[in-house]
């Protein structure tokens, strides 16, 4: 009996890295706006009701903070050597070379605990999204059939 479906960890890291390359940068820029947010000015006159309007953008601008912090926090409950390689890499911008000699390891047993790291990242970060609310989760496993 099964309690978790099956992963496919090819698929689960190749969307880790994916969200690292792609989607992590855009978070950190837009959580990153701080500056930009003001208080609503009521001045009594009517406006549009689109989706630029100041509180929308603060509520946006809140969200991608709070996903920001998750994806850190989801980095800092990993293992110690598997926090050292996702934190070097990812947050950091080390070379890969640089953080195995960081942890006196070989080059294949540092590309072995990258991919470690990485799925227990996918475990980690779903579980810390996922008490921002529904809207919030993500999930970068790829599940077996």
């Amino acid at each position: 009996m099964l309690i978790f479906p099956e992963i496919d960890e090819k698929q689960t890291l190749s969307n880790v890295k994916s969200f690292f390359k792609n989607d992590f940068k855009k978070i950190e820029r837009l959580s990153g706006y701080d500056g930009v947010i003001s208080s609503p000015s009521f001045d009594g006159l009517p406006h549009s009701t689109n989706n630029q309007s100041p509180d929308n953008f603060f509520i946006k601008h809140a969200s991608y903070a709070e996903l920001f912090k998750a994806v850190v926090n989801a980095i800092n409950k990993c293992t110690e050597h598997h926090r050292i390689i996702l934190k070097g890499y990812y947050l950091d911008g080390l070379k890969g070379f640089q953080i195995q000699q960081r942890l006196v390891i070989s080059k294949s047993a540092y590309y072995e605990r990258k991919n470690k790291a990485e799925l227990e990242f996918a475990d980690r970060l779903l579980v810390t999204t996922a008490k921002l609310g529904d809207e919030n989760i993500i999930d970068l496993h790829v599940y077996k059939k």
